[in-house]
């Protein structure tokens, strides 16, 4: 019998892996889609990495104004950014709230992701 649930279309474990790579250098990770951001971001929280910084671009240019909340720059309110709790599952929440918030808003955004270890 056939099975009639979609396949499985997140990124392969080969582009999670070069993602993370790429994502604890300096450029980052490749500009990724809101899905593909965030399954990077759960990726990384089995080797002990939280989300450091989250930059975001309109790729379709009919975007509500840039809003720099949608990002995560180091420079957010206290308790909002990694250099406040250097904590992996909560710099997580703080991507899903970013994700939600563009979503909300209605935008349709393209991340780039930089990631750091527990604790730095």
């Amino acid at each position: 019998m056939t099975s009639l649930l979609a396949p499985d279309s997140g990124p392969s474990q080969h582009d999670l892996a070069a993602w993370r790579e790429d994502a604890r250098r300096g450029e980052g990770s490749p500009w990724l889609k809101a899905a593909q951001a965030d399954a990077l971001a759960r990726y990384a929280l089995k080797f002990g990495e939280g989300v450091h910084m989250m930059e975001a671009i309109a790729p379709r240019f009919r975007e509500p104004p840039r809003d720099v909340s949608w990002e995560i720059l180091g420079d957010d309110p206290e308790g909002a950014n990694w250099d406040d709790h250097r904590d992996p599952q909560r710099a997580y929440a703080l991507l899903q709230r970013k994700l939600g918030s563009a979503r909300r808003d209605g935008a349709v955004l393209h991340y780039k992701i930089w990631l750091r270890t527990a604790g730095s």
